[in-house]
């Protein structure tokens, strides 16, 4: 299955968005944490203008916590790229035990840590609707909305024409967001890491 999701910036309280949600009646369905670790086979050549290139290598370590459970993952990420918007994703999850033992067999292998993202997030649900507050460390609060239909075989275009109705339907629940739908978490923090001038 091939699914597409857009992420957009809010532009206001966490707060506020929650209390608009509810008094529209979604349903806050599941609370929780994420923690990535993204390893790549090399960082050598990384540079600004070529993020994405690393990332379509990346192996993830994930941590999630939802409630009382924990959930332990190495995961890789397909993405299809049309420029520099994603049109969609297939994730290859596998079960681990230790994080730290999966870590350590990364670097083992020669992998090189390129960038840890972590966030708090709470999921609301609606008629179908699947909404997820993001409050990423490092950018602020993001919200990611996850189209339920297989778009394996749609192009292109029609899956952009998906992203921009996605987009006015959460500008429609007078949520204030930037016309962003492609905000990529790992790779605003790498170009920020990279502004710095910190080291890899």
């Amino acid at each position: 299955m091939k699914q597409i999701e857009i992420t957009t910036r809010v532009l206001e309280n966490i707060d506020k968005v929650k209390e608009k949600l509810l008094k529209l009646g979604f349903q806050q369905r599941e609370v929780g944490y994420i923690d990535d670790t993204y390893f790549c086979p090399s960082l050598f050549g990384l540079r600004e203008n070529n993020i994405a290139d690393f990332l379509k290598r990346c192996v993830l370590v994930r941590c999630i916590r939802v409630g009382e459970d924990v959930f332990r993952k190495l995961t890789y990420k397909n993405k299809v790229f049309q420029g520099d918007v994603t049109l969609t994703e297939e994730k290859i999850n596998v079960n681990i035990d230790d994080v730290q033992q999966a870590k350590l067999l990364l670097l083992a292998l020669h992998f090189q840590e390129l960038v840890q993202v972590k966030y708090d997030y709470w999921v609301y649900e609606k008629d179908g609707v699947e909404l997820a507050l993001q409050n990423v460390e490092g950018l602020g609060l993001l919200l990611e909305y996850e189209h339920l239909e297989d778009f394996a075989g749609k192009d292109g275009t029609t899956i952009l024409q998906a992203k921009e109705r996605m987009l006015q339907a959460i500008k429609n629940l007078e949520i204030k967001i930037t016309d962003e739908y492609d905000v990529k978490k790992a790779y605003e923090l790498i170009t920020k890491k990279i502004g710095t001038g910190a080291s890899f």
